[in-house]
């Protein structure tokens, strides 16, 4: 029977080393870096999934096989350090696969800070994606946000090489859509992985100014998938990277905030179309807002506490696009915790959320679903536990949004939610929240799969 294929790409953040056991630092005395996969069973029979781990230089150095089937609609975390042998674990920095005979969904969590359970300060940061179906991968892939000493974030890029050994070119584009420089990672091996550092990195060509804040296109003979991760000394901010697949004139981003709970929000969308393009933004809040002559490449930064919103409001938005298509990430951020998340070009019926928490080691999900479609729509959610939960006459344009706190899950549930509409497409959002703790970054985002 055919496998279904994610390449992941997390594991990978800059200067440390992850799927640390967790007692061990890496070498340069940083905080040490783990990750977790959650998987999804999407089938109705249980899946049997295996994890093969590569390192930086596509050697494969470990295949895991859980002896314990996922039940069908059920979901499972793999804690990295706990999967690996110890040899591996105290020094893998990598990517891996994640395979099963039947339908899966995954994400990928990953962690920082110190302490036995990586949960006490300093550096504590959290950032999350989403695996990605080797159907997905491409020969082209866009990053609406690359930042190098830019309010004092800058970005690790990391790229997955899908296909067979090739060169791959990472081209940087300043806020005017000008290249100014290009970096070319050279033979990279099937299932390696080429990582950018920006505050470090020494371009092939031109060069990248402290304070860039643009964004990027990669590109290879070679199939990619990818990931940035976004990050202070307190907080990281964590996309997936789009192929052109991904993109379209029409855009949604379900969840926006400005001063929500004191989060605010910023939607960065980068033209990945050959001509020049008028964005446009119109919010759940009737305000609109719009950039006009976006160049190719060239990304368009919208900043939600600076448009007129309401304080306290939270809300959805609609992109449209004049003449090229676009993609978009959406940054979420408070004063200690941060995350980010992709827009969508379009939705289907129905939606998995891989990883839904109630108490789950201190976190907490909140699941958003957009209404993408043209008429009103009611919005159906099944969880693992066998609890639901619902929302009627949403709206186009607008959101649901699920707190799965308040929904009844017993104290340390962790499992996975499938999401139905009746009568429009969706897409949807989850946040995962350890609220209270505001020492640190205990936040994720990621976006739901279609299954």
């Amino acid at each position: 029977m055919k496998k279904s294929t994610f390449l992941k790409l997390a594991m990978i953040v800059a200067l440390m080393v992850t799927g640390l056991t967790p007692a061990v630092v890496s070498g340069d005395g940083s905080e040490p870096w783990v990750a977790g996969i959650q998987v999804a069973n999407l089938d109705t029979q249980p899946a049997t999934v295996t994890i093969e781990f590569y390192d930086t230089s596509g050697t494969l150095v470990y295949t895991y096989v859980d002896s314990t089937p996922i039940a069908a609609g059920d979901a499972k975390t793999y804690y990295v350090p706990a999967i690996l042998p110890d040899s591996a674990a105290t020094s893998f920095r990598g990517s891996a696969v994640v395979s099963s005979e039947r339908n899966i969904a995954a994400i990928v969590n990953e962690n920082a800070g110190s302490g036995a359970n990586y949960d006490q300060p300093p550096g504590i940061l959290r950032g999350s994606y989403t695996g990605i179906r080797a159907a997905e991968t491409a020969n082209s892939l866009y990053m609406p946000v690359a930042l190098k000493s830019y309010y004092g974030f800058n970005s690790q890029l990391v790229v997955q090489n899908a296909g067979a050994t090739a060169n791959i070119t990472f081209e940087f584009f300043d806020t005017s859509g000008v290249s100014i420089a290009t970096y070319v990672a050279s033979s990279v091996a099937a299932n390696a992985s080429a990582i950018v550092e920006l505050d470090t990195l020494t371009p092939t060509t031109g060069s990248i100014p402290s304070g860039f804040g643009g964004s990027v296109k990669v590109t290879s003979a070679s199939n990619l998938a990818g990931m940035a991760n976004n990050m202070t000394s307190g907080v990281l901010q964590t996309y997936n990277a789009f192929s052109a697949s991904d993109g379209g004139t029409t855009l949604y981003a379900p969840a926006l905030f400005n001063d929500y709970y004191g989060y605010v929000s910023s939607l960065q969308v980068q033209n990945i179309g050959s001509v020049s393009t008028d964005i446009t933004v119109t919010y759940s809040d009737s305000i609109v807002k719009t950039a006009t002559g976006v160049g190719p490449n060239q990304a368009a930064l919208f900043y939600q506490p600076s448009e007129g919103h309401a304080a306290g409001w939270a809300g959805s938005a609609t992109v449209t696009s004049s003449a090229a298509d676009v993609v978009a990430v959406v940054a979420q951020k408070s004063s200690v915790k941060a995350s980010n998340y992709n827009a969508a070009s379009g939705g289907t019926t129905q939606v998995v959320a891989p990883a839904l928490f109630n108490s789950f080691y201190g976190y907490d999900t909140a699941l958003t679903v957009m209404n993408v479609g043209t008429v009103a729509t009611n919005i159906s959610v099944s969880y693992s536990d066998g609890l639901s939960a619902s929302a009627t006459n949403v709206q186009p344009g607008d959101s649901a949004q699920f707190f799965n706190w308040t929904e009844g899950h017993a104290s340390d549930w962790s499992g996975s939610g499938t999401v139905t509409s009746s009568a429009a497409p969706i897409m949807g959002v989850v946040n995962e929240e350890n609220i209270p703790k505001t020492d640190g970054d205990w936040q994720y985002s990621y976006n739901c799969l279609a299954p």
